[in-house]
């Protein structure tokens, strides 16, 4: 179900994956979007909720009142309603995923979209029984499919990930040189 190519290199010159995401890892990024969604139901009515209460004020507090309500339930509405329809408009999440691991980045590519990942951005990487989830610097996380790679390409992929953020993690914590202390000669 998956193709590896190693490049010359090995580890060092990266390598790419050709991955057709299955119903386990679907419902993985189902799960996952479900979640915001009710993220912004629940903003929504505690921006609504909020809002109701500065109707008995004056002024300044009656007009945002009046925006809060009706904003709030656009929020609710839009979180009810992106869930399932993402899904349906985003028919790719389904479709054959290639992944390009090199030095610099990961990247994603399908028919329909291309993401390029850099390590520095990459934060945590934590292994799920259907992904591996990328917790990223700009808080949304990412997802590598691994229900369908055989057991030694799950293991060049673990390797990979674990090689590349403790580079990234030994660049971060290099030892920088202190000035001089005190003043005088």
């Amino acid at each position: 179900m998956s193709d590896v190519r190693l490049n010359q290199g090995g580890f060092q010159g990266g390598f790419d994956l050709l991955v057709t995401p299955d119903v386990r890892f679907t419902r993985l990024l189902r799960r996952d979007l479900r979640r915001m969604s009710w993220l912004f139901v629940i903003s929504g009515l505690l921006l609504s909720i909020t809002s109701l209460g500065t109707f008995t004020a004056d002024g300044g507090w009656l007009l945002a009142g009046l925006f809060g309500v009706p904003f709030g339930a656009v929020w609710c509405i839009a979180g009810l309603i992106n869930g399932s329809a993402y899904l349906r408009r985003h028919a790719e999440l389904s479709a054959p995923v290639r992944y390009v691991f090199t030095a610099e980045a990961i990247e994603w590519h399908t028919a329909h979209a291309a993401l390029r990942l850099p390590w520095t951005a990459i934060r945590h990487a934590v292994r799920m029984r259907e992904a591996y989830r990328l917790d990223c610097a700009d808080q949304q996380p990412r997802y590598l499919c691994r229900t369908t790679l055989a057991p030694a390409e799950d293991a060049r992929v673990a390797a990979y990930l674990d090689e590349r953020l403790a580079a990234r993690l030994a660049a971060e914590a290099s030892v920088r040189p202190m000035p001089p202390v005190g003043g005088g000669a």
